[in-house]
């Protein structure tokens, strides 16, 4: 036990001293993070196709795409592709959907599609949809899909089975390229301090934001066989203290807040990365829930249909998000099964735990959600 605490105490330290030098040299300020650019994949895909744009305003012509194409390294297939002459669209209508990112040649014969994931799930089919337009529209089968996440997951089998795609990630493909953009816009500063910038911001993003010494000395402190086996005894349990800290200074709050307004409230635990408050309406007869989940550093919350056998109307769901938007609030219609959804702003990601364990924020940003969807949803007939 003593050589956990002395391990923690460690890394602590580390961690505080690597906080003092972002306070100290303004590594926190960043304008992408403070425009609230984080989870919304239209944004982070317009920002993409400009830096890979040949006839982009960088003004640096086609050289971003080319160490791009680079970067992505020999999994790129398609030959012959003309750099220079690509032509770059966003949010690409096609039949059944649209594509996030396409880049054309100038003739039409070759395409790069990139399907771009932060937070959001995959659409019925979405990748079957995007190859079989491609396999009609280029010749030879001149295309290339890449499926672009924070951490390079694969798409999932009701989308994906059976298509052939390269999965790259925001954690390793994309800051890498970025980071050789930083050194092709060397004599470009205003378009290299965006780089570095929209660069650090994904590394906050992808938790990658922790200064490159501090990351050694942490990597050496571990190396040590006794602090080795102590980080693996804190790996092993942070599930349970996870459970722990929910269990102590939010379920009870919740279960009493949701007793008192007539709902059923659930915790639920799917592992390390994701976990669920479901509060269930009786008088909705289970066809649906309000439900709240905390994913790769961010809350969202909304409806969901439950069980998913059923699914709200489409003039339902049109009423929701018009109700909504007058009071403000910027959903997004994500499938059949969550008629909307919605990310909780106000809190700190970062220290989100301690916005639970000393104050009521998370539990009051939470109530205050529940209490807009109740009365959004008074008024519509199921």
């Amino acid at each position: 036990m003593d050589q956990i605490k002395n391990l923690l105490s460690q890394v602590s330290i580390i961690s505080k001293k690597n906080a003092e030098i972002l306070d100290a040299t303004g590594g926190r300020f960043n304008m992408f993070r403070i425009c609230g650019v984080d989870h919304y994949e239209n944004t982070h895909s317009a920002i993409l196709a400009e830096f890979l744009n040949p006839n982009g305003t960088h003004g640096l012509k086609s050289k971003f795409f080319e160490c791009f194409i680079e970067t992505v390294g020999e999994q790129f297939t398609i030959e012959d592709f003309n750099c220079k002459n690509a032509r770059v669209h966003t949010e690409f209508a096609i039949p059944g959907g649209r594509i996030d990112i396409i880049i054309e040649d100038k003739q039409r014969e070759r395409a790069i599609i990139i399907e771009n994931k932060i937070f959001a799930g995959d659409q019925w089919k979405q990748l079957k949809k995007y190859d079989e337009y491609a396999n009609k529209t280029y010749k030879n089968e001149n295309y290339l899909i890449l499926y672009l996440t924070l951490d390079g997951r694969e798409p999932s089998k009701q989308s994906g089975e059976g298509v052939s795609c390269l999965t790259i990630s925001y954690t390793e493909t994309i800051i890498n390229w970025l980071e050789k953009c930083v050194a092709i816009a060397s004599r470009f500063p205003m378009v290299r301090e965006t780089i570095i910038q929209y660069s650090n911001h994904l590394k906050q993003l992808t938790n990658q934001d922790m200064d490159n010494k501090n990351k050694e000395e942490i990597t050496d402190l571990l190396s040590k066989v006794e602090n080795l086996r102590a980080a693996k005894v804190i790996c092993q349990n942070y599930s349970k203290t996870f459970d722990a800290i929910i269990e102590k200074h939010f379920n009870p709050k919740m279960e009493e807040f949701a007793k008192a307004n007539g709902l059923e409230y659930h915790y639920n635990r799917c592992d390390e990365q994701y976990v669920s408050f479901i509060i269930k309406n009786p008088k909705l007869e289970d066809k649906c829930c309000i439900f709240f989940t905390f994913e790769k550093g961010h809350f969202h919350y909304g409806l969901f249909n439950y069980p998913r056998k059923y699914k709200l109307s489409k003039d339902n769901r049109e009423t929701i998000h018009k109700k909504l938007e007058e009071k403000g609030i910027q959903s997004r219609k994500q499938s059949d099964w969550w008629p909307f959804y919605a990310y909780i702003d106000n809190l700190n990601i970062d220290i989100w735990e301690s916005d639970i364990i000393t104050s009521d924020k998370f539990l009051k940003a939470c109530i205050e959600k529940i209490k807009i969807i109740l009365d959004i949803m008074k008024d519509i007939k199921l």
